[in-house]
């Protein structure tokens, strides 16, 4: 039995192969990361609170297949969907929608049933910045 022929039946992987599959492997996780809330809230603060009424509107549009519309308020300093409200941070100063600027009366954005959303900057009169995460499809302080 030569070298060759001992080499095709030991079953083990070689190196390339390995890294093939820890390629694929780290491929799959940072695909399903933005998606994981690893932080979960972190107390009672108003963007938690916006956060989770967003999540629940991503949840209504993926399990029922249709668009969610969520509307910013920014005169009375609250986010609404299908009836519900959760407060802003503070006062809004300024704003973009997909890179566009935004009125002062407010904003109203889409959840897609596929699980995305469109991009929403919203500066707070305190300084806060944060922006609405397309792929999360939650607002992250920057």
């Amino acid at each position: 039995m030569n070298m060759h022929t001992a080499r095709r039946f030991s079953g083990g992987l070689t190196f390339i192969e390995l890294l093939i599959v820890l390629f694929i492997v780290g491929m799959g996780w940072f695909t399903l990361m933005p998606n994981l809330d690893l932080a979960g809230d972190r107390g009672d603060d108003s963007l938690s609170t916006v956060n989770a009424l967003i999540y629940e509107a991503k949840t209504e549009a993926v399990e029922n297949d249709t668009r969610q519309y969520v509307y910013i308020d920014f005169e009375n300093g609250l986010l609404k969907w299908n009836g519900e409200e959760a407060p802003l941070p503070s006062e809004v100063s300024s704003g973009h929608f997909n890179e566009y600027p935004v009125d002062d009366n407010g904003v109203e954005f889409t959840i897609y049933p596929e699980g995305f959303s469109d991009e929403v900057r919203l500066v707070f009169s305190d300084g806060l910045t944060v922006v609405l995460d397309p792929l999360a499809v939650r607002f992250v302080e920057i």
